[in-house]
Parts: C-alpha cells; structure tokens; sequence
C-alpha cells in the first residue's frame, strides 16, 4: 500500500473529517506489534477487504492519561513532518475508548529490538549510525527538536533507512527558545539530555537530540547505556546525565577504535556548546572513520568536530574572552603597589561599550597576585539600599578573610579590632560577617551625637580600608555600575579618597557616560570623584575596530576574515563598534533572515543591500543627527518630503509628488546618503533609523506637509482602486486624513470621500475595526457630498462599533438610523443590529419586540403567545409542502434576489434568535416562516441557519433527529456553496447542537471548533461566544481529561469579556467552577455546598425573567451533577429539579442528556428496594424513555447511559443478576466510548451493588475502576474522597525509566516531594553506615553533584571527613572514612568560612569572580562547590561539601534550599545515629572482652596440654611456686596440688643435673636474671623425663618480687631427635646403595677385567707349566700377575661395600682428585655406553680435606650420574662431563659441569628441598643428601645454569690444613 493511498473503508473525506477523524469497524482484527513506554503498537486488518493499517494508543489505563497527550501532541504536528523521514500519522480515532492515531502500513522494526546487544562489525555500527542520522537531521532542517530520540521511537525498515517516530514531545526551534521550556517537557529518563531534566537553566534544543543520540549510538556499539544503574537506582538517571561521566567505549569493547569512542564521548558532553553542533557535523566525521576503517579495525585519529558549524541560533557572545584595555588597570594596580599612593581608575562609557568586560579580565589577572580583592555592582532594579554597594563590595573581601587559616585570621582580628574600636557597631551594620572578625562585641559609644552620623561612618569605612590596604598587599575596591548607586555611597567614597593617606588602595568604578545620566546630582558627584584622588587616570573602553568585527565572523562563519570584510564594514557603521550592538545587530538580521545558513553546502549568505536599508543603532543615531544640520537646503527639504510620505517608499513615487527627475533627485540627495542619512536603492528608499526620519520630518512647515499629503494622495488613490491589495489604499487615505484642511474642490472632497469609505470596509473586513473607525470619521470631516451619505457612514460605524463591543454608542447609531429618512433595507440592517446589541445586552424581551415591531413594518404579522396546537399545524403545513426529502426541494434553489425580502428575512433571524430565549414555540414558528419564505423567494444567508436551527427544533419537538441533522448538513452545503462565509459559524453552531444526537461527539467537537474559528474570521462575536461555550460543554460530556477542559474555559473567557457578552461569561463562569470543583482534592470531607454560589446568576429583571431562562438552567444543572458528584443525592434531586424549570430554554442540548441521566441517578441512589414506589418507577421512567429513545438513534453516544440507569431500575426491582449485568454493560461501553466519568460512576455504582450484595473482591475491582477513571477525567477531588472511603485500595505505580515522562509536576514540587521522601528515608534509618551512605546518595542526587563530603565539626570546631562519595557509571559510590581535609580534598578556605559564618556558601562557573576566587583547589579543579552547615539546637555538628566540575552552573537557590533541608534532618539523624553506634559498640566491646577472657583461659588450658608446657609464678619472699594442671601432671603431683616450694621442687631433679639447676637458680635470683635450662626429673612413678624451664624476674625498679615461668616436657622431643638422627643415616646408605645399583654394569665391567685378567693369566700359566721344560719365570709372572689383579677386585668390592655399608663416619685426611678419577673409573662402562666423554680440568695445587671418604664418594657419584641423566636427551650436540677443581681462600672448590637440558631458573631455589625432584622416576632425596653430608664437612652445595647449556654443580670444601684439625 502507497504511503498516500488510504484503505477502502475508511470514510470519504468531508469538510470535517479532512481525514483527520473516523471511526474503527467492529470487525478490525488488531495484533500487538510492540509497546514502547506507555503507548502500544498494533497492527489492523480489515479481514474483509484485506487492507491493513496500524494504531498507536495507550497501553492501560494507568498510562491512558500521560500517552493521550504525547498522541496529540503528535497529530498536531503531522503537517509538518514528512513521510520520507517520519513514521506519520494519516489520522486520529478511538479505540476502546481511548485516543489512537493511525498510520499507514509500514515495514514496523524498532530499533529497540536490537537494544541491550552490542553490533558486531565496526564497519556495519558505523553505517547503522549513518542511517540513524539522517532523518533526524531532516527533522532539524525542518526547524523541529524531536524531544524524546531513544531505540523506542528509530525504526529500520527494510532497505536499512531509518525513519523517526513518536513526537510526543517534539516541539519548534521557536516555540524551545520562546519559552523557557519545551511545549510538552519530559522525557525518557534513560535517554534524555541534561538539559530535559531541567535540573540545568540551558533551554531544550536541537543538541539535546544529539546528546539522546549519542546514547543511542552508545548503546549500540556496547550493548549497555553508559550508565549501568540497578533497579532502585531509575528514578535517579537525571543526576547521572548532569554529574556522571562515561566510560569511554573502547575501554567497554576493546575492539572499538579510539576515533569512534571520541565522537561518541563529544555527542555525551554534558555542556551543549561542548557537542556536536549539528547532524551535519557528526555525519561528516562518521563518513571520515568509514572511510579511514581499515582491515584491522583502525581508524586514522583527527580532531572531531571539524566540518561542524555552529547554527545562528546558539550564537556565544565571544566578542570579548578577555579585553585588551583591562592592562591598563593592572598597570595602574603595578603602581600603586611600588608607590604605595593611592589612585583612583575610572571606566566610562555607554551601554555595551565593555565597562565590564573590562574589569572581569582585570579580576582574573589580579586573582593571580598578592591582593585583596572587594568587588561591588550596583544593581539597576533593586531598591536603592543606603552604601549598597559598599556593603556588598566588603562582604566579599570579609568571606575571603574568613576563609583564611586559623593563625592569618588571628592576626586579622587583632588588627580589625584595634583598628574599628568604638566603631564595631557601624562596622557590623555594614558588613554583618565583620562581627566575626571582632574581638569585642559591638557596642553602641555614647557620644554618638557629639559628630553627625555621616562623617562617624565615613571615618568608620577608612579605618576599615586602611586596615585592609597592609604593605604588600595592596586593596582593589572595584564597584561597577555606579550610575545606579545611591548618593550616600558616592559621598562616602569621595571622602575615601580624599583622606586615605598614603596606602596601597587601588579603586576601580565603572559608570555610564555622566553626560547621558539625567540625575544632576549624581552627575556633580560622579565628576567630583577623580578631582578628589591624588591620582586618576581614565579608561575610555574602545569600540570595536572594522578587523575585529571581521575576526568575529569569520570565527562564526568558518572562513578567512577577509571574505567577511564587506559585512563587517556594514555591521560597524550601524553599530559603531559597540560589542553589545554588534551583537544584538547581527542576532537582528539572522533572525530576520537576512544573514541564512546554507545546510547542504554548509555556508553563509547575507543580503548587502538588505542590511544596508536596517535602521542604525541607537547608540549611532547621535551621531547621525547631528549631520542632519549640516545639509544643504535642498537636500533637507528633499529628505523632510521624504520623512513626510514615510520611513521607507518607492522613488518613483516620490518623483511624481516633488516633481524631479530620478536623476536629479539623486543627485540632490546624495550628501544625505554619504552622511549615513538614508539608504537609496534603485527602486526605494528607506531612513536609516526612525529618529532620522522624525528629526527630518521637523524641517518642514505645516503648509508644506499638506500640499505634499495632498498630491501624494491623489497620485496614490488611482492605484489603490486598481490594487488588489489593501496596502496603497489605506496609504492613500492616511495622506488624505493628513491633508484635510487643504482640500477644496467638492469633486475631489467627493472622490476622497468614497475612498475613505472604501478603505473603511475593507479594514472592517480584515478585522481592523479601529483603523476602520478612524477611516469612517475622515470620510465624515469630509462633507456630506455626493453618492455617500451620513446615512450610509452611520451603518458603517454601527457595524465597527459593535464589533468592538461598544454596545452604547452602537445603540445610539441605531436609534439615529431608523429615526432618520431612508431606503427600507439600510433600516433593515439597523433594526437588525439593535437586536444583536439586546442580545448581547441579555434584554431579550426587548431584543424580540423590536423584532417583532419591524417585523410587523415590512408587513409580516406573528402572533407574541402561540399556542402548542399552532407548532403542530405549522409543522403538519411544512410536512405537506416539502415532504422528508429536504435536498430535493432546497438544493435546486436560486439565490434571493430581493433586497428587502432579505433584510425581512434577517431580522426574522434575529426575532428567532430572541424567541429561542423567551418563547419555544414562538421560536418555532419563526423558523417555519422563514423556510416558506426561502421556498418562496429562493437562498439567502439568513434561510441557511434558519434551516439548520429548524432542524434542531424538529429534533427536539418531533424527536426528526435524523431529518433534522440532514437539514443540518444541508444548511452548511448551501454555505459552501453560494460563499455565504458570514453564515458559516451561525450554521455550525446549531450543527452542533444536531450533530450530538446521531454522530460521535467527535464530529460534534470539531463543529464547535470549526463554529469558533469561522465566527472569529467574520466578525461574527456573537456566535464566537456560543461556540466557546459549547466547546467547553462538548469536551465536559465527552469526559475529557480537566486539565484541557479549563484551558479550553479559560480561553473562552479570555475571548468573551472582550466582547462583553455577559451571559456567556457567566455560563463559562459556572462551567469553571465546575471543572475547578472535580479537580482540587480537598483535606477533610468533600461537599458540593460552597460549589456554585448564587452570587454567580445575574440578578432577574422582573419584567422578563425568561431572559435568564437557560443561564438558569445551566447553573442548577452543574450545581445538581456537582452534588452528585460528590455524594449528596437528596441535594442533587432538589438542585435538579430546579433545573428541570429551566429545561424548555435549551431545546435540542446535549446537557439535557445529563439533566436526565442524574435526575434518574439521584432519586435512584436514594432507594433501595424495600422503598421502591410507583411515583418512584414513573419519575425515573420519565428519564429513562428519553435517553433510551436516543440510544436508539445513537448507541454510541447514550447506549452506556441507558445500560446505567437500567441497570439502576433493575436494582432496585431486586433482579441482581440482570442488575450485574447492566452495571459491566455501562462499564464496557462507556470504556468504549471514552466517556471516563460514566464509566468512573458506573464502576462506582457496580461497586456499591457488589459491596451491598456480599461480593467485595468484585466491589475492590470497581472501585479500582472508577478511581482508575476519575483519574483519567482528571477529578482530582472524586479520586481523593475514593482514596479516603477505600485506603486498601491505594497503589503506587512506578514508571520505568525508559518509558517516556512527561513532566506535568512543577520543578518545586518535585524537590519538595523529593525532600519529604529522603527526609523520611533518613528519619528511619539507625545505622550509622548506612545512614549516612543514604543522606550522601540522596544528596549527590537531589543536588546533581558529582562529588561530596560529610565532615563533623567537634566541639572545639575542628573537623573531619567523615564520608565521601563520588558518582561514577555505576552509580553513587561512598566511603566511610576518618580523614583530615587537606588542601586536595576540598577548597578549605571555603570550608573555614562555612564553619566561622555559620552561613551556606555556593560558588558558580569558576570565570565569575567570587570571594573564594584565589582558592588553589577552585582554580586548579574549576568546580563549583555548595558548602552548606549542618546544627543541632544551635549547635554546628557538620558540614555538607558538594561540587560538579562538568556543569558548574548546576547548583541553584532550589538546590541549596533541597540541601539545607536535608541537612538539617540529617544533623537529627546522624547524631542519634552516632549515640546509638557508640552505645552498641561499648556493648558488644564489654561482651567481646568477656568472651575473650573466658576463651584465652580455655585456650591457655588447651595449649597447655598440647604442647606439655606448664606455667608456674614463684613468689620468692614465702618460696611459694603456683602451678597449672599441666604443670602437676608432668611432676606427676597429685591433681589437687596447685603449690611447691622451691626446695621441694629440687628434690625432683635428677641426681646428675641437680648440682648445675641448684646453682643457676641461686645465682639468678641474686642477680635478678632470667634462667633458662634442659635438665631431667625423677617422677614419683620412678620414670624420668626431659626438661626445658623458662622463667623471668618480675618486680618494682631493681628489686625483684617474683619469677613468671614455664616447663615443657620435651622427652619425646628428645627421642624424636635420636630417631631422626638414625633415619638420617639410614637413608644416606640406602641413597648410596641405590646410586652404586644404577652403576651395576659400570661396577660389573670393572671387575670383569681383573677377573678375565685372572683367568688368561692363570691359563698361560699352566700353559708354561706344561711346557718341556717348564718355563717357572713365565708361571711366577703370571702369578704375580693374578695376585695383583686379585688385589685390585677386592680393592673395588671393598669400596662398593663401604659405599653401601651401615657404618659410622670416619674423618681422615682424602685426596679429593683422587676420589674424583675413582668415581669415574667406576662409572666409566656407563659414561662409554652413553657417548659421553670426560674432561678434567683438575687445577687445585692441593686437593687434601679432612673428611669421610665414603661420604665425599656419595656426593660426587650422585653428582656424576646426575648430568649423565641430564644428557640421556641430547641429541644435537657432544655430550660433555667438566670435572674442574680450584684453591681459593684456603678451601678447594669442585665443579661437575654438564651438557645437558639444564634447570630452569625458577626451580634452582627448590632442587635441594626433600622430596622435590626434575626426574620423572626420581624420589627427590639425593641432592638434599649430598647437601647435608658437605656442610657437616663445613662446606657449601650450590647450582647455576650453564651457558648455553646445561648446570654446573659445585661444592666448596676447607682444606685438611684449614678445618683446625
């Protein structure tokens, strides 16, 4: 389906509908598409046709309130979004009963959907974010802030374009920066700006949709928000926008670039200046990192923001950073620092000039140096306080000096004081904090009156001044503004500087040029100031210069400052260079649009000539005039006709009037174009400022302005005829009004005279009323000549007159008119308007005799009283002429050509206008004369609301509600159609009225809209005033929420008492009343008796009360439904009874449906069954038919009504269940409908039926309903008096924070709330911890502080950090401490001061001077800080630091008060809070140390056991020893035994070591030394134990009293020892025998040779000995041969053996290379077998040790078979054993060194730990062995690495020299 075309069964457009407004078919089918904050999206089938389209409306009930009016702020903005960007809604409609907006089919994704997970590519984020972006720059192109950008309101269709939707709150550039906020202000408070939250003084623009973007964009590329809050935390998601700062996103994802992270962190700055500007800007830098992307997820860094511009709108006034002429003030300052004179520097100069500039860049130069600064400013609008600038300027410097340290304050009150004695009490009164500062408290002296006051407090401010102006450190007093300054001030000043002496003072004023002040006296002390110093100089601040202006553009419009010269030049003449000029200008010309902002190309277009043509300046016009007297003649009286004819004209013009030549007049003009006088351009000409013009304008004489008027208004009144507009004519006649007297000629009187008359009705035309009057009285001073007579001038005037509600003089003309001669249609036309003036006066007696009189004059008789029967007759007349087809008759018929038939036909209207108030029948009848009399003479004006009212009679008379709407929609046709636009609002309105009973109320709603505006646009006041009130009345009986009710009242009334229709306004008066009833809740009970006073009704003239009939009716009406209301039935019966007088004077009404439907309700909810009559039944009855009769015609509007007091009946006949079944049919139906406060009383009476029937779960549910729907009506009060009848049934309903808020409470009550809500969050809470963690979070929140302190100030005004906290992504994080401040955590002058003043201090933007300006923390952090005291009684117990360094501006005069508030609960609260901690702690310190007493005297016990260790304290003075258990049980003592003497104690000793115990402990306590030793008892039981005895002296100075101490058992210690020393020696064997058993083939080669050696020598000698003869010489050599070999096999058995044999060590004296070349002749098999090869390097001079050679031979074969194991998996290199020794030191030193794997460096430290082994098989013993064997021979085993590879093992060993043996 096209974006255009709309579904088939959707209704034609008519000119109501305009396809705004239809009506959903029963058998729609919706489907849920998704639901986003509180609005859903559903998807509508037709299932017949197959089209489709989709809603949006509200998601609850709950929701339904809050949604509807983001919808319809919505469907108000739907001209102006597009659809090639915007999701836009095609028209507006109900669904179940409530608002919905549809939309054409589209492709529906939100963005949402994919929400929560990260994009995957780089590269696909930075396309999406693209798309994203272009249609919100779109919208921005259109002038439009979105207001509310989130996941929720993007959809991606399916080409991956991006469109926005949900405007809600969206709103124009203008209406954000007109307003102080948006239109519609909230939000979505995960997504919303800084600036949404109104926590900041910034307005919402189009860079608060760039700041939701950048949260979007966020979101996307991380998958979470920036901020991660938990669910408690939502509320709080305003203070995290405003004082949290993000995570980078790179440091979330680390494959995000940093490039991308920048642009996203620069859309996220809380300053808008400090964002992206534009789409533009970002899209530009989005663009370049998609191009820069590389493959590895790279971009190339620049700067962002480069191809951004900033828009004319958010222009910074930049002229000035800092003003080059403040040097001038710093040099004066240098000198009066060296000379130590005073001097006096005056800056003067006119308004903008830069008077302050200049001083606030003195100040942050001066900041810098040694100085005390006291700054005042006078303010213009505050009274003028006597010396208030003084005051403030003092104060200031005092708050620095009390925030000094305690010493320099010392000194300064020591000097204040001595200084100020006997002036205290005048001091204080100037400066109130100086009492602070003064040791003496001020007294008043007594001879105050021996000097007059002033010269005392003169004297009392120079002693104060010299007493600051100290050496070396000079004074600046700057007061600025002094224009404004009271006289006292200036005098005190002058005397100041008259009489200072010579100190350092430097003072600094500012003032206006004295010359432009027009108070002389201030003038004469203004100049006398310099003539007063001993030395003045004068700044006279300097215009800006044609280049600086020039630099300013081209700043703004991004280029050279050359291509911005021709500007700038302009700019500069009409401003002459004043900054504030230049800047207002060029803000003038943009927003007039003369300098324009090219989006797409990105560039600025100004219009020269344009600008040129502007008016000057004020501050330039001076100037300008003052050449205006140095013209020639001819120019001047050139320019006076120029003034003459207007500020600006055409030249051609002009030439005509004065009769020269373009050419010459030119030339003669241009002296005035060179003084800057005028501005020619080819065609026009135009003044340069409008006080040139009236200076111009005085140069000429009065005959001379006349004969100019004069021929400028003949040139001009030809023109004017032919002109289509009005512009030349109306020009015209103000040159004839100006040119009265000297016109003469009666033709060209006459000619004049009609033009005037023509402009005249041309204004009347365009509403213009006055200028129309103004025109009528020119053509009057013109003579009554020609076609136009008096007459004719007279209607005219009448007509204007009531126009503007001039009722009287309106009356007058009349009466004038038809007093007078003339044509009988022109007295038509006054008899008409004297009618309207009754009306309007509520004299509608009179209003219908007038009527009737001249009715009876144009021969048309009616009787005053008919009768019902005469109603009947006409109407069977009417019925038998024209049938119930009316089109068929009227639509054919002509227009009425008679002019008197028409004038006859108008006042018949207005006779029927007057009867409708007075007499129904009456008006009836008039009704049907004037439909014969159209049938007769054919359509006129009045015949189309004839028709229209009579179709509203038949309704009401002859319930023809049908017929009678077709008449009304036929009287509106015939409008259309033959432009009777005067009539257009008198049709609509009784439209109105007909429409209610066969359409929805909304068509009726848009008749009363479209009845208003038509009446508005034709003057028609009258029917305006109507309309307003039947709007009110349509929105009332469609249960609208009443907020928009009263608007819509109030803007009525606005309207009507502009017109003075007293009726209407008092009926709009009782509809307020009302509304303002339903919707202020009240304290206590509820009642309707003070609702509507009777003073509200006019008081009745007795001769015609009917004309009040329907005023009347109305009042009792509202008066009955508000006692209903509110529950006082008997009052609401009587009230409408009274009504119900009154019924007949509003025929056809939609209120006549609510006088019946709480007539019936209010007797009803008096009965119950039991009471139940037949006048009951008939009475109610009596509603019911009527109402049941238009639920017939109309169920929409009335079935749910009919259900109700149906419902009601059946109730009281005792039929419940039909009873519940009615109630839930009005229930649903009037849900339906929307009609909220029927659907909120039937859920109320259903409540009260279930709660009277026993059912109250099904009561509570109604109940719930009605509150839910009064609600929703906004009947504030209704639901309040609910919430008090059924408090069970109050639920507090949490809005999310990403549902979509719109602010509707005002920012003070919400801080309030906020208050009452922490304060009560505070008051509760008795931890400490937690209490204070709650004030610190609550505190950051409410006052949108990044950071904070707790500090508590002790009694001696000490203080101490006691919490901090801090806001990060995560939320607020606090730290409970216990900390001095130091000069890094906070500004402590800032702090001393709070705590000396008692007083809250505040600091802004860190550029704005202020008295803590010089603080090192404030000028290094540029925070602003809220230091606010926190007392108890009086008392100052704390003080609270807050400070935000991204938004300095973020603390207000709101915030501080939010603070104190809470400060002052919480100093209650955290002191409670500390009594309770200190009671609780001392408890459960006292319960602790019982517990732990008792514990350490079981643990003591305990240990005792397990360590056989006894304690003993001996006494020595009664030789007592007392003993524990374990101490008895090793003496082996009786249990019950707890004492021993020291002798006794002896006598367990054993014989051997009795000797040498005895003497220790005698020579011990002779000398008051500690003893200690190991000795062995003799126990009782004959078995002896091992001791170790410790004891201590214990005593007073030297003398000792008592020895403290312990035994320990230590027998199984001992033998443990023994045992392990056995193991030890043990396992060196075993470890021997195990290396020798891996030697085994090695061992076995080695004996195999001398073996085999044996055998062949055995065999040869036998062989010799069988030889002939004998060879005995070879036998004995053989012989000796197997002896000696013999020897050395059992020499190699022998060492095996001793290596594996159990045996003690024996020291002898070994050769160690020996041993070394054993070893490896054992090993050598092995070494062959495995490829290894052995070198020695074998270089020790003496390799003598004195050791075990057994031992020494272990270690080295361990060592040995070590590297052959560490080379078993070498492959691609020798395989080396090194063998080194070495004499160093006395000692020998032998290296193995190995080729092999090597060990790594970490686990050389654990090679000898037990157990720990590199080998996979290995026990991990062997090195720990070979460890242990060479440091019992006094050496050392170490390891290293071996480079490249393999370890080197060495020992070191004492020589056999060296080991002392």
């Amino acid at each position: 389906m096209n974006e255009n075309e709309q579904p088939a069964f959707w209704p034609a457009q008519g000119n109501l509908h305009q396809g705004r407004v239809f009506v959903l078919k029963e058998d729609v089918i919706f489907t849920v598409l998704a639901q986003e904050g509180g609005i859903a999206w559903m998807n509508a089938r037709h299932p017949h046709s197959g089209g489709s389209f989709i809603i949006a409306t509200a998601v609850s009930d709950e929701e339904e309130e809050r949604a509807t009016r983001l919808l319809k702020n919505e469907f108000a903005l739907r001209d102006v979004l597009q659809d090639s960007w915007a999701i836009r809604a095609v028209a507006s409609t109900q669904y179940r009963g409530r608002f919905a907006l549809v939309y054409a089919p589209f492709s529906f994704e939100l963005l949402a959907r994919r929400a929560g997970r990260a994009i995957s590519g780089i590269a696909r984020f930075i396309e999406l974010a693209i798309q994203i972006c272009a249609p919100l720059r779109q919208m921005h192109l259109q002038n439009l802030i979105h207001g509310d950008i989130k996941p929720g309101s993007i959809f991606v269709y399916h080409d991956a374009t991006c469109r926005l939707g949900s405007f809600g709150l969206s709103c124009h550039f203008s209406d954000a920066f007109s307003q102080t906020r948006l239109t519609v202000s909230g939000g979505t408070p995960a997504w919303m700006s800084p600036e949404h939250t109104t926590r900041t003084r910034r307005p919402v623009d189009s860079r608060s949709d760039l700041y939701s973007l950048g949260m979007v964009l966020y979101e996307l590329l991380t998958g979470r928000l920036p901020f991660e809050l938990g669910a408690d935390d939502q509320t709080n998601w305003a203070h995290y926008h405003i004082a949290s700062e993000p995570l980078a996103p790179d440091v979330i994802r680390p494959d995000v670039p940093g490039m991308l992270s920048t642009i996203l962190l620069k859309l996220l700055e809380k300053h808008p200046d400090n964002r992206y500007q534009t789409v533009d800007g970002l899209i530009a830098d989005l663009r370049r990192c998609q191009a820069t992307l590389t493959g590895e997820g790279e971009i190339a860094p620049f700067t962002p923001g480069q191809q951004d511009r900033t828009p004319a709108i958010h222009l910074a006034d930049s002229l000035f950073a800092t003003h080059p002429q403040a040097n001038d003030v710093i040099a004066a300052f240098e000198r009066v620092g060296q000379s130590r004179v005073p001097e006096l520097v005056t800056i003067g100069g006119p308004s903008g000039i830069g008077k302050s500039s200049i001083i606030a860049t003195a100040l942050k130069t001066l900041q810098q140096r040694t100085v005390l600064l006291a700054v005042g400013k006078v303010d213009q609008f505050s009274p003028s306080l006597p010396y208030g600038v003084l005051s403030s300027a003092f104060r200031t410097l005092t708050l620095h000096l009390l925030g000094l340290p305690a010493d320099d304050v010392a000194k300064w009150k020591i000097r204040l004081s001595r200084a100020l004695e006997g002036h205290e009490a005048l001091a204080v009164s100037l400066v109130p904090e100086l009492g602070l500062l003064l040791e003496s408290k001020p007294r008043f002296s007594p001879d105050t009156f021996s000097i007059d006051a002033r010269a005392r407090f003169s004297h009392m401010v120079l002693a104060l001044v010299k007493t600051f102006a100290s050496q070396g450190c000079p004074l600046v007093l700057v007061l600025d503004d002094l224009q404004w300054s009271d006289a006292a001030s200036l005098h005190t000043l002058k005397y100041l500087l008259v009489n200072s002496g010579a100190i350092p003072l430097l003072v600094v004023v500012a003032h206006r040029d004295i010359c432009s002040l027009s108070d002389a006296t201030l003038q004469a002390l203004l100049t006398s100031l310099p003539e007063a110093a001993l030395n003045a100089s004068e700044i006279v601040p300097q215009a800006l210069s044609v280049k600086a202006v020039a630099r300013w553009l081209a700043t703004l419009f991004r280029t050279r400052s050359t291509a911005t010269s021709d500007l700038a030049t302009l700019i500069h003449e009409k401003t002459g260079g004043n900054p504030l000029f230049v800047h207002e200008f060029f803000r003038r010309i943009v927003d007039d649009g003369l300098v324009v902002h090219n989006k797409y190309q990105d560039k600025w277009h100004y219009d020269l000539q344009a600008i040129r043509a502007r008016h000057y300046t004020e501050n330039v016009v001076t100037l300008v005039l003052e050449q205006l007297e140095e013209l020639p003649d001819e120019t001047r009286r050139l320019l006076g006709s120029f003034a003459c004819l207007g500020g600006k004209g055409e030249m051609e013009m002009i030439c005509r009037v004065v009769g020269m030549s373009m050419a010459e007049m030119r030339y003669a003009l241009h002296p005035a174009v060179m003084a800057q006088l005028i501005v020619l351009t080819e065609k026009e000409y135009a003044f340069t400022h409008d006080r040139v013009q009236e200076a111009a304008f005085a140069l000429l004489d009065p005959h001379e302005k006349s004969h100019l008027h004069q021929t400028t208004a003949s040139l001009l009144a030809d023109a004017a005829r032919q002109a289509a507009g009005n512009e030349l004519l109306f020009r015209a006649v103000h040159h004839v009004t100006a040119a009265l007297d000297s016109i003469q000629p009666a033709p060209q009187r006459q000619m004049f005279r009609e033009l005037s008359l023509l402009a005249a009705r041309r204004a009347k035309r365009t509403g213009d009323y006055l200028s129309a009057l103004s025109y009528i009285q020119t053509a009057r001073a013109l003579g009554n000549a020609g076609v136009v007579s008096d007459f004719v001038l007279d209607i005219e005037e009448a007509g204007c007159e009531f126009a503007l509600g001039h009722l009287a003089r309106t009356r007058e003309l009349c009466d004038a008119i038809l007093g007078c001669p003339g044509g009988l249609t022109e007295k038509a036309l006054a008899a008409n308007l004297l009618v309207e003036v009754y009306i309007r006066q509520s004299d509608s007696r009179l209003a219908l005799e007038a009527a009737l009189c001249w009715l009876g004059i144009f021969g048309i008789q009616i009787g005053r009283h008919p009768e019902d029967a005469d109603c009947d007759a006409a109407w069977k007349d009417f019925c038998n002429r024209t049938g119930d087809a009316p089109q068929s008759r009227y639509a054919q018929l002509s227009r009425m050509e008679n002019p008197e038939t028409e004038a006859v036909m108008n006042l018949l209207y207005s006779a029927s206008i007057c009867a409708s108030f007075i007499c129904p029948r009456l008006h009836f009848l008039l009704l049907c004369r004037m439909m014969h009399l159209t049938l007769d003479h054919g359509i006129t004006g009045a015949s189309t609301t004839a028709m229209a009212w009579f179709g509203v009679l038949i309704g009401h008379r002859y319930a023809e509600y049908r017929l009678g709407f077709q008449y009304g929609t036929l009287a509106r046709e015939l409008v259309n159609r033959h432009g009777y636009d005067a009539y257009e609002a008198k049709t609509l309105l009784p439209l109105d009225q007909l429409s209610v009973w066969t359409q929805p109320l909304s068509f009726t709603i848009e008749c009363a809209k479209a009845c208003f505006t038509a009446a508005v646009t034709h003057g028609d006041m009258t029917m305006a005033c109507f309309a307003a009130c039947h709007q009110a009345i349509n929105f009332l009986s469609r249960g609208d929420h009443l907020d928009g009710v009263l608007t819509s009242i109030d803007r009525g009334l606005a309207f009507v008492r502009k017109t003075h229709f007293q009726d209407v306004e008092t009926i709009l008066m009782v509809q307020r009343g009302y509304v303002e009833f339903l919707r202020t809740p009240v304290i206590g009970t509820w009642t309707a008796s003070q609702v509507l006073p009777e003073a509200l009704l006019p008081a009745s003239p007795e001769q015609a009360p009917e004309q009040t009939s329907t005023m009347l009716f109305w009042y009792w009406l509202y008066r009955g439904m508000a006692h209903f209301t509110c529950g006082e039935f008997a009052d609401a019966q009587a009230d409408l009874e009274m009504a119900g007088w009154y019924a007949w004077s509003a025929p056809g009404h939609i209120h006549l449906l609510d006088y019946h439907l709480y007539s019936a309700l209010a007797l009803s909810r008096q009965l119950t069954p039991e009471t139940f009559s037949a006048n009951h039944r008939r009475s109610i009855h009596a509603h019911y038919d009527k109402i049941a009769l238009w639920a017939r015609i109309n169920p929409g509007t009335f079935a749910d009504k009919e259900a109700l007091i149906y419902a009601e009946i059946v109730r009281l006949d005792g039929m419940n269940s039909i009873a519940l079944e009615q109630y839930e049919k009005a229930v649903r139906l009037s849900r339906e409908g929307g009609f909220n406060p029927i659907n909120a009383l039937a859920h109320e009476l259903a409540g009260r039926f279930a709660l009277s029937c026993g059912y109250p779960t099904a009561s509570d549910a109604h109940f719930r309903g009605a509150i839910a729907a009064w609600g929703r009506a906004g009947a504030q009060a209704k639901v309040r008096q609910l919430e008090q009848d059924f408090p069970h049934l109050l639920a507090s309903g949490q809005a999310s924070a990403y549902d979509t808020v719109a602010f509707a409470q005002n920012e003070v009550i919400r801080d309030l709330q906020s208050v009452i809500k922490a304060s009560r969050a505070l008051s509760e809470e008795i931890n400490l911890e937690r209490l204070i963690e709650n004030l610190m979070t609550l505190l950051l929140e409410r006052a949108g502080a990044q950071r904070g302190l707790l500090l508590r100030v002790s009694d001696n005004l000490i203080p101490e950090i006691e919490a901090s906290a801090w806001t990060s992504t995560e939320g607020v994080r606090v730290r409970i401490l216990k900390d001095v401040p130091v000069a890094t955590d906070m500004p402590l002058s800032v702090l001393a001061a709070v705590i000396r003043t008692g007083q809250e201090i505040r600091t802004g933007k860190p550029e704005e001077f202020h008295p803590f300006s010089q603080d090192p923390y404030l000028v290094t952090s540029g925070a602003a800080v809220m230091c606010v005291p926190m007392f108890k009684q009086a008392r100052l117990v704390g003080v609270l630091y807050l400070e935000n360094r991204l938004m300095p501006e973020v603390f207000t005069a709101e915030h501080s008060r939010v603070v104190s508030l809470l400060g002052a609960q919480a100093a209650v609260s955290l002191e409670t809070a500390r009594l309770y901690a200190e009671l609780l702690a001392e408890n459960i310190q006292r319960r602790r140390v019982e517990k732990e007493l008792r514990a350490s005297q079981n643990s003591l016990m305990l240990g005792e056991q397990i360590s056989h260790t006894g304690s003993w304290r001996w006494e020595l003075e009664q030789d007592l020893m007392f003993m524990s258990e374990e101490y008895a049980r090793i003496l082996g003592l009786p249990e019950q035994q707890k004492m021993i003497s020291m002798a006794e104690f002896l006598t367990f000793v054993h014989e051997d070591d009795y000797a040498r115990i005895s003497a220790i402990v005698t020579q011990s306590v002779r000398e008051g030394l500690s003893m200690r030793a190991e000795f062995r008892i003799k126990r009782t039981d004959g078995s002896t134990r091992y001791i170790l005895g410790i004891g201590d002296p214990v005593g007073v100075g030297s003398e000792v009293n008592e020895y403290y101490g312990i035994i320990t058992d230590i027998t199984s210690q001992r033998a443990a020892e023994d045992a392990m020393r056995v193991a030890q020696a043990e396992l060196a064997r075993v470890s021997r025998a195990t290396t020798v058993g891996q030697l085994t083939s090695s061992i076995a080669h080695e004996i195999n040779q001398p073996l085999m050696s044996i055998v062949s020598n055995a065999g040869a000698s036998l062989r010799w000995l069988n030889r002939e003869p004998a060879r005995l010489d070879k036998v004995r050599e053989g012989l000796e041969e197997i002896a000696a070999e013999g020897a050395r096999a059992g020499e190699i058995i022998r060492s095996i053996q001793s290596l594996t044999r159990k045996q003690d060590p024996t020291f002898a004296r070994i050769d160690l290379h020996y041993l070394i070349h054993h070893i490896i002749t054992l090993s050598r098999s092995e070494l062959e077998q495995r490829h290894i090869s052995v070198d020695y390097l074998l270089n020790a001079g003496d390799s003598f040790i004195t050791g075990d050679s057994v031992q020494i031979q272990q270690v080295l074969l361990n060592l040995v078979m070590n590297a052959v194991e560490a080379m078993a998996e070498v492959n691609d290199r020798p395989c080396i054993i090194t063998l080194s020794t070495v004499n160093a030191d006395g000692n020998v030193i032998v290296e193995i060194a190995d080729t092999g794997s090597g060990i790594q460096p970490e686990r050389l430290e654990k090679i000898f730990d037990s157990f720990y082994s590199t080998k996979a098989q290995g026990m991990g013993m062997g090195l720990t062995i070979s460890a242990s064997i060479i440091e019992r021979h006094r050496g050392k085993l170490s390891a290293r690495r071996r480079e490249p590879h393999g370890t080197v093992f060495a020992f070191v060993l004492p020589l056999a020299g060296q080991t002392g043996e």
